[in-house]
């Protein structure tokens, strides 16, 4: 028998100390020292069992529990009573693991108590699950006590649990007036059998929307409510759980909105969001009905799923619209969206006000939409966008410049727009011109020139047309400005419209003009002086000769005679000069090389313009010819070169440039008498003192000089002009005091 007994007890010695075995097993004596532990409770604590040994189980435990498990143990000892606790294990790693500890006395053969003997289980899984249910039940009731809105919870129609807001919104004085009630009690009878088939449904585990009905508080006043309910269990047994709103307000403000708005010729609509969360449209005026062509029955107490599967609704616009009353109702500011509809079939353009109505608790579950139709509005505004649009095209185009300046009160006038053209003619970034005043971006004196002309069109009160000059550094242009004023109602001026056109190359062109008829006159006359003047000279030379021969030697008339043919002479000199001036024609018509004519006439000149004055030329892309007369266009260039060198009395450059250049049939062209084409232009620049505005407008005038007496007759240019106008050409100048001066020729190119 004792050996049996043995045998058992080794296997059970056995049993314990495998690793498999699923508890931990302990020994302790009676001061609570470890006397023994199994591979488990060394697994289950992270201690080895040396390290359990004695008082050293003790670290295993948590910190927070240790004072109450030692306690308990001391207790146990105490007492000779089983031992359960409780506790949590904290291992090395630091994971803490929830145990539970029973152990029972352990007796000697004499049957005294020598210590205990127990085991330590892992419950950690079923202590976490029993926390997570026991937050999950904490969050719950303070859910359901700090809602603002009634839950009650009823079984079989009885009332078990009521809310604070429940109490109060039901005006109870204690729970006794409507626990143990039945809900029936409170719901007047008109809304009883939906009440009741409502509370059935739920039993059958199927879904209830929200519906609004009238019941009786608890002090006899009569509310409407909305609620919606749900299945829940109570103490162990299926009940229902039902949630409850006053909607008294809101429905009194519905009926106060709907007499209001039925008189608005836009469409109008509210949305509630019901406690399941659902947007429903509860109110809508006869013009919605109206543009949108449905009925009351269509819309009215429907969510968007319903709307879309009746396919009152497209799925992709249900969703958008959810979307936006979404938004509105948790910002809880007002909003505006512009949208495409179809009102009638016929699609429009519409803005569509949402606002939203907030309560006591500050949530909106509520939304006043309004919206009207805007497509004549915006067909305006397309039109006036396609006009703008057109206006900024023309006025960005147009080879004028274009501003417009807003008329201040105080008199001032301000720049609101300006085309890229005034910022090439002013020579200012239109970003220093826009929103500045005249003074702010003008020198003084044009600034107060400027003012003048405006005051003057305000004065007026009609357009104004004026001539003025806009001089900038090395550029001076002649512009012709028109000033239109503009008057509001009260008849003040508010804006004027400028615009100014670059006449200068007109200008130019009838100046030349004038100078070409100018020399066309003076050549008549000069031709028909020259002719008389000519026979008469022939007479005198004739005269002078036979005086000569008759006269006897050693006559001091002679020296008379000589001086007086040496007079005569130099008149027909003169006298060739104007005839060629007044008939330039061309004695050849030869294709010359204007890289020879140049060579010639740099050779033929250069002793005279002295070692000071260096003359270079450029030569061009292609050595193309001429047509005409190789010694007249060579005393045209030897009459430049030479005014190039008297203009240098200190030496400088004269500077040779020839390129192509093709001409456009443009007005100021065919004003000086030439076709489009291409064209030699010849460009000869000097470096010397230059000429002043008013002698450059006459240098082509027929004895015209600048130079001292004898040293010039004046009709070196007039001639050259002559001569290249012979030619199908044009000669020009441009020059500025101190700053050199430049002549163009511009002859055919064959």
């Amino acid at each position: 028998m004792s050996n049996d007994a043995t045998g058992s007890g080794t296997q059970l010695e056995r049993a314990t100390r495998a690793r498999t075995f699923p508890v931990g097993i302990f020994r302790a004596d009676m001061q609570g020292r470890c006397v023994g532990v199994n591979p488990r409770w060394c697994e289950l604590s992270g201690l080895t069992e040396g390290e359990s040994l004695g008082y050293g189980w003790i670290r295993a435990v948590h910190p927070d529990d240790r004072e109450r498990v030692a306690g308990e143990q001391a207790k146990s000892m105490r007492d000779e009573q089983n031992l359960d606790v409780e506790f949590r294990i904290l291992r090395p790693d630091g994971r803490s693991v929830w145990v539970i500890a029973q152990a029972v006395p352990a007796l000697d053969d004499d049957g005294r108590v020598i210590g205990a003997v127990g085991t330590v289980t892992e419950v950690d899984a079923r202590v976490r699950a029993e926390e997570a249910l026991r937050e999950s039940e904490e969050r719950f009731r303070n859910l359901v006590e700090l809602s603002p809105d009634l839950i009650a919870i009823h079984r079989g129609g009885l009332v078990q649990y009521v809310n604070p807001a429940g109490m109060l919104m039901m005006r109870a004085a204690e729970q006794s007036d409507l626990v143990g009630h039945n809900i029936l009690d409170f719901v007047l009878p008109g809304h009883q059998e939906v009440a009741n088939e409502r509370m059935n449904l739920v039993r059958q585990g199927q879904p209830v929307a929200s519906v609004e009905m009238e019941i009786r508080r608890c002090d006899g006043e009569v509310i409407w409510i909305e609620t919606i309910a749900s299945a829940t269990s109570w103490q162990g047994e299926a009940a229902v759980q039902m949630v409850a709103r006053d909607v008294t307000e809101r429905r009194k403000a519905s009926e106060a909105y709907r007499v209001v708005v039925e008189t608005v010729p836009d469409p109008m609509w509210i949305m509630d969001r019901g406690l399941d969360g659902e947007w429903r449209c509860t109110f809508v005026n006869s013009s919605y009905l109206r543009q949108t062509g449905m009925v009351a029955e269509q819309v009215l107490d429907l969510t968007f799923d319903q709307l879309v599967a009746a396919g009152t609704l497209a799925r992709e616009a249900a969703d958008r619209s959810i979307g936006r009353y979404n938004e509105v109702a948790s910002t809880g500011h007002p909003h505006e969206y512009e949208t495409q509809v179809v009102w009638n079939g016929l699609a429009a353009h519409a803005i569509t006000n949402m606002t939203p109505v907030i309560d006591e608790a500050g949530r909106s579950s509520r939304i006043i939409c309004l919206s009207r139709d805007i497509s004549r509005s915006r067909a305006r505004e397309r039109a006036l966008a396609e006009s703008e649009a057109n206006y900024r095209a023309v006025v960005e185009g147009t080879s004028d410049a274009v501003w417009v300046m807003d008329r201040e009160e105080d008199g001032a006038y301000r720049v609101r727009m300006a085309n890229p053209r005034t910022q090439a003619l002013l020579g200012i970034d239109l970003s220093k011109m826009t929103g500045k005043t005249l003074h702010e971006f003008l020198t003084a004196r044009a600034a107060d020139a400027a003012l003048e002309r405006y005051r003057q069109a305000e004065a007026t009160g009609e357009a104004i047309e004026y001539e003025n000059v806009v001089d900038r550094p090395g550029l001076r242009t002649e512009v012709v400005t028109h000033l239109t004023p503009l008057f509001d109602e009260s008849g003040r001026c508010y804006r004027i419209i400028g615009s100014a056109r670059d006449v200068t190359d007109r200008r130019r062109a009838e100046a030349a003009l004038l100078q070409a008829q100018k020399l066309e006159s003076l050549g008549v006359l000069a031709g028909g002086i020259a002719h008389d003047f000519n026979n008469l000279l022939t007479t005198i030379l004739g005269n002078l000769y036979l005086m000569k021969k008759e006269l006897p030697e050693g006559s001091p008339l002679v020296d008379y005679t000589t001086d007086s043919k040496v007079a005569a002479e130099r008149g027909a000199d003169l006298v060739r000069r104007l005839l060629g001036f007044s008939r330039p024609g061309l004695e050849s018509h030869d294709l010359l090389s204007l890289e020879d004519l140049f060579k010639e006439t740099a050779s033929l000149v250069q002793r005279t313009l002295g070692p000071g004055v260096e003359l270079r030329f450029e030569r061009g892309t292609e050595d193309e010819g001429v047509v005409g007369d190789f010694g007249s266009l060579q005393q045209v260039l030897v009459n430049l070169f030479l005014n190039a060198g008297d203009a240098m009395p200190d030496g400088g450059t004269i500077h040779v440039t020839r390129t192509i250049r093709e001409i456009a049939p443009e007005a100021v062209w065919q004003q000086r008498g030439l076709g489009p084409g291409r064209y030699h232009e010849i460009v000869v620049a000097d470096t010397g003192l230059g000429m002043s505005r008013d002698v450059l407008q006459r240098i082509f005038d027929p004895f015209f000089t600048t130079k001292g007496v004898g040293k010039g007759t004046g009709l070196g240019l007039s001639t050259s002009l002559s001569i290249v106008r012979a030619h199908g050409g044009w000669l020009e100048a441009e020059s500025e005091e101190g700053h050199g001066s430049v002549f163009r020729m511009l002859l055919p190119a064959p």
